[in-house]
């Protein structure tokens, strides 16, 4: 049985009753330990302790500068500001095993299906006073058209929560259909089992069966067609969430996965970009450079991402931060932002190698992989 994590401050108790150095071993070792437990921690969140402790101490080591102070309180200042070391000491090594642990070996898969065609959109706006219809129609980018009922769009939370279905499907031995339970599929994509997620997960269950998709893909000669509407699950079974219940993969999704149309990614990575759009843009990437395809019209990627604004330079500022922050997580080497003589603007990406594992790790070179949607050029 696992043992019960411990919280920051049991760990820095712990380690304060050795009243040893900081560089001593059985510290070292202590923090190591501290660190193991916290390196679930997103960047910012880490960030962000690490920033609020420095003022801490910032704000300690003042006080002792003042005349009035007395040695007892010196000592429990000292103590004090000891422990805000030792923190950010955790904090900062929990990052340095997420790299380790989560960035370097990307293992939760998801079906091409869900990227080729920048399914996931940035915006969660649903339409209001709608007439609820087949025949509604929430996307159409030029390589897929989705319909919803209700005209909801398919949002980053749906993206994270299909992640964590096709990480289940690995472990059921890839079948079309199985059974989980809503705690499993929680912490398959690292959420907590509150009343509140079981809420969050079964409304993106919902829409996934709600959604119908129509893809693009091509035969041998280039001939583009569109395949009928599918749904990604064809059903979601029973709808207790504390039960466990049985979910099944359409014909035309099931076939692309069993062929090998998977690409492998982080969800620590994906957590720890700072906006929608870089997120949306992690989800993308990995199968368009997989494809060869490195560059695309900025109209595009925010057509294909579910980027509302309407003036040119807001959407490259969108796209150029979004850009920065997957160079700040080395997932891109660079970027360039080209722009032609009729103004229109297009985006090339260098990928990381750190990219290019979500690809390399899904290559089956003794398979053919069928794709349902091809780029558009």
């Amino acid at each position: 049985m696992a043992s019960k994590k411990q919280s920051i401050d049991q760990h820095l108790s712990k380690i304060m009753s050795l009243n040893l150095s900081i560089v001593d071993l059985a510290v070292q070792k202590l923090i190591a330990e501290a660190a193991d437990e916290f390196k679930t921690k997103t960047k910012s969140e880490t960030a962000k302790y690490i920033f609020e402790n420095s003022k801490k101490e910032v704000a300690l080591n003042m006080k002792l500068l003042e005349p009035s102070i007395t040695e007892d309180e010196k000592m429990e200042i000292n103590k004090q500001i000891q422990k805000l070391k030792i923190t950010n000491l955790i904090y900062e090594e929990a990052q340095q095993m997420r790299i380790k642990t989560y960035y370097s070996h990307p293992s939760f898969p998801y079906g091409h299906v869900f990227s080729d065609s920048g399914i996931s959109s940035v915006s969660t706006k649903m339409a209001k006073n709608v007439v609820v219809s087949e025949d509604n129609l929430v996307r159409d980018n030029r390589r897929t058209r989705i319909y919803h009922p209700s005209q909801k769009e398919l949002t980053l939370q749906d993206a994270k929560v299909l992640i964590g279905i096709h990480k289940l499907w690995e472990q059921h031995d890839k079948q079309k259909s199985f059974e989980f339970t809503i705690y499993s599929l929680a912490k398959a994509i690292n959420r907590d089992t509150s009343g509140k997620t079981y809420k969050e997960i079964w409304s993106s269950l919902e829409a996934l069966q709600d959604s119908k998709f129509e893809f693009i893909y091509a035969h041998e000669k280039g001939i583009l067609e569109t395949i009928d509407r599918i749904t990604i699950l064809q059903a979601i079974g029973k709808s207790d969430p504390n039960s466990s219940f049985k979910v099944t993969f359409s014909d035309a999704v099931y076939k692309s996965l069993k062929s090998g149309a998977i690409a492998y990614l982080s969800l620590a990575i994906l957590e720890d970009l700072n906006t929608n759009t870089a997120q949306n843009l992690y989800l993308f990437f990995p199968s368009q450079v997989e494809q060869g395809i490195t560059s695309w019209r900025i109209d595009e990627i925010c057509e294909l991402m579910g980027i509302k604004a309407n003036r040119p330079a807001k959407k490259i500022e969108i796209v150029k931060a979004a850009c920065d922050n997957m160079v700040e997580l080395t997932l891109l080497n660079s970027y360039k932002l080209h722009q032609d003589e009729a103004q229109n603007v297009t985006l090339i990406i260098n990928p990381s190698s750190l990219l290019l594992k979500s690809t390399k790790l899904a290559h089956h070179s003794d398979q053919k992989i069928e794709q349902i949607s091809l780029d558009l050029k």
